[in-house]
């Protein structure tokens, strides 16, 4: 009973990344299974908790999460948070292959950061510590948002990047916002099979000073 509670709850730490992105992902991963690969694992009953300790490899078709460590809960109001674990080391990752129009290029997204959070309740995902999410075109960056913490809301499809001192990086040493954003090809009004809408970037883009 309790594998078939932590297996139900799994569905949320692949939702971390089914709910980043601006495109829809592949409609085929919604109907793949979840596959859980760890050192450990252990629920608890009471607390209503699955946490998969030692190299979590998260996958469900093309989404792919990768963790030192992936805690997912069920709120007392029903709702469920997941939350998958890196070291400033080595970030927890996902990645994910987008749904493309026939004939145009494939689009997916990766994603990294010490920590990534999804709350199951506003259906917004966190990257928190040297937060980076990425969109790409058959495999070439067109994309990039940099920052202490990014922010995702699947509701609206805007972005929000916050710098900070836990943002910083080699190459950004002050943890600055660093957003990245390739021209879009203008398609003629009667082909709307062009490429994938840029990343919406919120009004409220912040800085660190």
């Amino acid at each position: 009973m309790p594998m078939l509670r932590s297996a139900t709850r799994l569905l949320l730490a692949a939702l971390l990344a089914a709910t980043l992105v601006p495109a829809q992902a592949l409609q085929s991963d919604k109907t793949q299974p979840i596959q859980v690969e760890a050192d450990a694992m252990h629920y608890n009953d009471v607390k209503q908790t699955s946490v998969f300790t030692g190299n979590v490899v998260v996958t469900k078709g093309s989404l792919v999460i990768r963790a030192a460590r992936v805690e997912v809960v069920q709120t007392p109001q029903g709702y469920d948070d997941a939350t998958a674990f890196g070291t400033p080391n080595k970030l927890a990752t996902y990645a994910q292959t987008l749904d493309a129009q026939p004939g145009q290029p494939t689009p997916s997204m990766f994603g990294s950061a010490v920590t990534i959070h999804y709350d199951g309740k506003s259906d917004v995902v966190t990257f928190t510590g040297q937060a980076t999410l990425d969109r790409l075109s058959d495999g070439k960056l067109t994309d990039r948002a940099q920052g202490e913490v990014i922010t995702y809301n699947d509701l609206t499809d805007v972005f929000t990047v916050v710098g900070g001192k836990a943002g910083a990086t080699p190459s950004n040493p002050n943890g600055r916002v660093r957003v990245m954003l390739s021209p879009r090809t203008t398609q003629p009004a009667a082909k709307p099979s062009g490429p994938a809408p840029a990343l919406k970037v919120s009004p409220g883009l912040g800085a660190q000073p």
